[in-house]
C-alpha cells in the first residue's frame, strides 16, 4: 500500500496503523482481506432481512458484519453496527436511524476499497 492510499483510508476513518499491527504488518494480506469486503454478503443479508422485518437474520447479518469490519479497522462502520446488533439481539427492529448510516457507509466504503 502507497502513502496515498494509506493517506485515504485514514481520511475516511479505517485504523490503518491499529489493524496493520493486526496483520503483522503485512500490506498485501490487509489488502487482500480489504478487497475481500467488496463480496461480503452480510450487508445485502442486513438489508433484505430488514426489508422483510426478519429480526434473526438482520441480526446474523450485523453480528457478522460488525466482526468482520472491526477486523479490518473499518471503524466509523463499526461503530454504527454495535447499537444495532444489540437492539435486533433483543428483537428490536426500531434500527431505523442505524440502516441508513449503515447504507451510506456502506457505500462510501465500497467506493473507496475498489478505487484500491
Amino acid at each position: 500500500m502507497d502513502a496515498e492510499q494509506k493517506k485515504m483510508l485514514e481520511e475516511k476513518g479505517f485504523d490503518v496503523d491499529g489493524t496493520m499491527k493486526r496483520f503483522l504488518n503485512n500490506e498485501a494480506l490487509y489488502l487482500k482481506c480489504l478487497r475481500k469486503f467488496l463480496d461480503d454478503p452480510s450487508y445485502d443479508k442486513i438489508k433484505e432481512a430488514y426489508s422483510n422485518g426478519n429480526c434473526k437474520e438482520a441480526f446474523e447479518g450485523a453480528h457478522t458484519m460488525k466482526g468482520f469490519v472491526s477486523n479490518l479497522g473499518i471503524n466509523e462502520m463499526y461503530h454504527v453496527l454495535i447499537p444495532m446488533v444489540e437492539k435486533l439481539r433483543v428483537q428490536d427492529m426500531n434500527v431505523d436511524m442505524e440502516m441508513k448510516q449503515l447504507e451510506t457507509l456502506y457505500q462510501d466504503t465500497y467506493n473507496i476499497i475498489q478505487e484500491l
